[in-house]
């Protein structure tokens, strides 16, 4: 009997966006973690951060907000779903023991305003795009 090799898709309950423009997410109360933003839906993100230590994963908020103030959004809740070491690709990460990480957050229990708030920035993120 042959084994039949199964394909994982990924399916997600929201489409991602990636924006063409710089957004930052901070996490921890002590917003220990400050990264670029790789992509966001509205069922959660995804950011780049650099680290000298190890972070923990009990993040439970993320603020979010361009330069531009075209977004600003604090206390957003949340928790993380992975967090992955990626390749040391830069001077600064091979000289000065500076790791890079990438970072994925689901969003729970947004209340209406910022239910609001984020489908305005993904709806407006999609068409910078």
């Amino acid at each position: 009997m042959e084994r039949a090799e199964i394909k994982h898709s990924e399916i997600r309950k929201y489409p991602r966006m990636t924006p063409s423009k710089d957004v930052y997410a901070v996490l921890g109360m002590d917003k220990s973690v400050i990264g670029k933003l790789c992509d966001i839906s509205m069922g959660g993100l995804s950011c780049r951060y650099f680290t000298q230590t190890e972070n923990g994963t009990d993040y439970d908020s993320v603020d979010l907000f361009t330069l531009d103030n075209d977004l600003y959004m604090t206390k957003v809740p949340c928790s993380v779903v992975y967090i992955v070491n990626l390749d040391a690709n830069s001077e600064m990460e091979s000289t000065m023991a500076v790791k890079s990480r990438r970072i994925g957050v689901k969003f729970n229990g947004l209340s209406y305003v910022q239910k609001s708030q984020l489908k305005t920035f993904v709806e407006k993120g999609e068409r910078w795009n």
